[in-house]
């Protein structure tokens, strides 16, 4: 169900999600309390201001994020990428706005528990004054921002979360006529007991951990409980689980690793398999044919997807009749910093 969200769409998210980044413009009141240079302004909703600067901090947070992605950042993408972020912001505006009439408060307490999760994000002062400066920003102007996105999220749930309500029956439907979206491939449950190697130990640990699998394997043909063994000698986290990774498909492991576990039937023991992680035993425990996820395993995902693109749509279509109310005028500067 991976989809491409409109412009639309990703403004709903940020304003959900209201998080560290997330390019909400403004401060605590709808007008900056120093407005912005007329040099300075790219467009006034309402009589209130938009700057390059906050323009700019958004194109930041955007560039990263297509940087990381592998996107090319050609000329005419920037270009095109801020004119976008203007009209986000213009959006984002009026929806502030609104809250605001609409008397929605945000409590000191809200603010700061949301803060205060951005700052864990941080192994230090100095990691996050970087990340703050990179993105043009001082604690006051994240402070603000995380306000004012909580507010469009509380407007966006007091208006739309009717929206949101997805019947089961409209669950199945969506299910039915969607078959494509709801196939899997072939996939084996596995469990497996680890043993690491240390890089200067040699062959002489190499068979030290070959000799210490087949030993623990013929315990497990002995009858031994292979869960127990696993939360007994393994290294891996999964050692927890009784060495239990779950169901996955081909291509998820490691080569080595996913050829034994799908040669393997339910029940059976591989002998050792080496892996760049170290040595593995594998039992595979179950297996799943390709075919139909039943309806059952992801009711709860199809209704929360859908319930997700009602209220998008419903956001979409009242932040247009906001343009259509609002006063928005714009201002010829957009493409000067893409140049």
């Amino acid at each position: 169900m991976a989809r491409t969200l409109t412009t639309a769409q990703r403004i709903f998210m940020a304003a959900l999600a209201a998080v560290f980044f997330a390019g909400f413009a403004g401060a605590e009141e709808v007008k900056p309390s120093e407005p912005p240079a007329e040099k300075d302004l790219v467009a006034l909703v309402n009589g209130e201001p938009i700057s390059s600067s906050q323009v700019d901090r958004e194109m930041t947070g955007y560039q990263q994020r297509l940087i990381r992605s592998g996107q090319a950042l050609t000329p005419d993408h920037l270009a095109d990428l801020r004119a976008k972020v203007v009209e986000n912001l213009i959006d984002r505006s009026l929806l502030y706005q609104e809250s605001v009439r609409e008397g929605i408060e945000v409590t000191d307490e809200e603010v700061q528990e949301q803060w205060s999760a951005i700052r864990e994000r941080f192994t230090s002062d100095e990691a996050y004054e970087i990340a703050l400066k990179r993105m043009q920003m001082n604690e006051k102007d994240l402070r603000d921002e995380i306000r004012q996105g909580r507010a469009v999220q509380k407007l966006i749930g007091k208006l739309f979360s009717k929206s949101a309500e997805i019947s089961e029956a409209e669950a199945q439907t969506f299910y039915d006529s969607h078959p494509e979206a709801f196939m899997r491939p072939e996939q084996v449950r596995a469990s497996h007991i680890l043993i690491q190697t240390d890089p200067e130990g040699g062959d002489k640990a190499e068979q030290e951990a070959v000799s210490k699998l087949e030993g623990i394997r013929k315990e497990v043909l002995a009858g031994k409980d292979f869960a127990g063994l696993a939360r007994e000698h393994s290294q891996c986290p999964s050692r927890e689980q009784g060495g239990d990774l779950g169901f996955f498909s081909r291509g998820k492991m490691a080569k080595p690793f996913e050829d034994a576990a799908f040669a393997l039937k339910p029940g059976e023991v591989s002998g050792v398999v080496k892996t760049q992680f170290g040595y593995h035993l594998i039992k595979q425990e179950e297996q799943r044919p390709e075919g139909l996820v039943p309806f059952v395993e992801v009711r709860d995902r199809v209704r929360d997807h859908l319930g997700q693109e009602a209220v998008r749509e419903a956001v979409q279509s009242h932040v247009k009749q906001l343009r259509n109310e609002a006063e928005i005028q714009r201002f010829d500067r957009v493409d000067e910093k893409s140049q």
